[in-house]
């Protein structure tokens, strides 16, 4: 479907996609949006959320290593002056 030039051709698009039917719009033979049923939106929101929330673990884990790591240093360096004493 091209891109609805009239707010009769969108209404078209809206009403497929609450029937189900993903409705693909085309400027020029480019996709530049789709109108989806309601199902598959809640499913990529929720889809964004985990990703989003995995992203916030790994970067937790991240975090927790690198201060492990600058927590070893330290020990290393403490170490290092007490034999220099």
């Amino acid at each position: 479907m091209r891109i609805p030039a009239t707010a009769a051709a969108l209404q078209e698009a809206v009403e497929q996609a609450a029937a189900g039917e993903v409705v693909l719009l085309e400027d020029s033979g480019r996709l530049v949006a789709a109108v989806v049923p309601f199902e598959v939106a809640a499913a990529g929101v929720d889809a964004l959320h985990e990703a989003g929330d995995a992203a916030d673990r790994l970067r937790g884990l991240r975090l927790i290593a690198e201060l492990g790591a600058g927590m070893e240093t330290t020990r290393l360096s403490d170490l290092r002056r007490e034999l220099a004493s």
